[in-house]
């Protein structure tokens, strides 16, 4: 009997570079889609390991297999926010990726946590993360090992209950209340529906501006930021009554975050109809990157302090508490529970402990 050689690197005569391998007792082929000898070396590499993931059932695995089991069975393709878990999972690795999940112990919730605001595990270089932003990355680590424990496949791979280790996330940062008054909400709008803008208050062109565009919606919809950076023109029907906005496209998974269908307002729909006229691609924002540090430069622009994209979401559901609108439909507005939105919102209300006074 012929001896099975290991998998290798061969090229074919047009000098196009693949993996060969023995599956089945025949021999077969993977192109790596270069003729360039270290690109296709580091590809091979690549191959491998995945080759060895799909092979390998581990009983006590790495941390790193974990969360790239995750992220290929339970992410990939399933989330539209996949591009920002990335960040998580290289900062979750960087730290844990090379422990045993039988390894950690409660310390090392810890030891992350201090890594992670000290800038010594940074996203950013020299930028230490928010406890809000550790709470969310460990968090997420839990859902990797939840993951793990009930449906990675194949089932062989699944960790026993006792396996699971206990993770601790900090405390998240205290809770955003900064609440717009009446004339910054104003000038706010007013500088945005009409902001043809650069960032550094210059024109740059007839056309509206990203981070307008994002304020707008903001505040005529309540919506998080990423439901926001993420909406494209084929989830806006104008054509459907007043118009409607299915924030959550189709396909996408609805979480506890979630993104209702919401309808237009009469200020937000001429402007709508404009950004539309003026759209260079699918998505309103024209792409998915993040908004928060163009709306620091608006908020430095017009001299209104402490405002982030969180804030338009807080002041109009603030100002929707106020103006006696109900509880549940502020909730479903949003997105948000009705338990939440109670315990934030229902001393603002109108009638709040009316009851008891004469």
């Amino acid at each position: 009997m012929a001896k099975r050689l290991p998998p290798r690197l061969e090229p074919d005569a047009s000098g196009n570079y693949y993996a060969v391998y023995s599956e089945g007792g025949r021999s077969r082929r993977k192109s790596l889609r270069t003729k360039d000898l270290f690109r296709a070396e580091h590809r091979f590499e690549g191959w491998l390991e995945a080759k060895r993931k799909a092979q390998l059932v581990d009983h006590d695995p790495y941390v790193e297999d974990c969360l790239d089991y995750w992220m290929d069975q339970w992410i990939k393709g399933q989330m539209m926010t996949e591009n920002r878990y990335v960040s998580v999972v290289r900062n979750l690795k960087t730290y844990f990726g090379k422990m045993r999940v039988s390894q950690i112990t409660r310390k090392d919730s810890v030891t992350y946590t201090q890594l992670r605001r000290t800038a010594q595990i940074a996203s950013r270089k020299g930028w230490g993360a928010t406890d809000s932003t550790i709470n969310h990355e460990l968090k997420e680590l839990i859902a990797c090992f939840n993951f793990m424990r009930r449906k990675v496949e194949p089932r062989e791979r699944r960790l026993p209950d006792h396996m699971v280790p206990f993770i601790q996330p900090p405390d998240p940062s205290p809770p955003r209340d900064r609440v717009l008054t009446n004339d910054e909400w104003e000038r706010l709008w007013n500088f945005s529906a009409n902001l043809v803008w650069n960032g550094q208050g210059r024109v740059a062109s007839n056309r509206a501006s990203r981070v307008g565009r994002f304020i707008c919606l903001a505040m005529e919809t309540a919506q998080r930021k990423s439901a926001i950076t993420e909406l494209q023109w084929s989830q806006i029907r104008l054509d459907l009554g007043r118009g409607l906005i299915f924030f959550n496209p189709e396909g996408r998974r609805q979480t506890i975050k979630k993104r209702p269908p919401l309808p237009v307002s009469s200020k937000l729909r001429p402007l709508l109809e404009r950004f539309h006229s003026e759209r260079i691609n699918d998505f309103v924002l024209d792409k998915t990157t993040d908004v928060h540090e163009s709306v620091k430069r608006v908020a430095q622009e017009l001299n209104i302090e402490g405002l982030s994209p969180h804030v338009f979401r807080h002041t109009w559901a603030t100002n929707a508490a106020l103006a006696g609108k109900d509880i549940s439909k502020i909730a479903a507005f949003m997105g948000d529970s009705e338990e939440t939105v109670r315990k934030n919102y229902i001393h603002l209300t109108p009638e709040y402990l009316s009851d008891v006074v004469d």
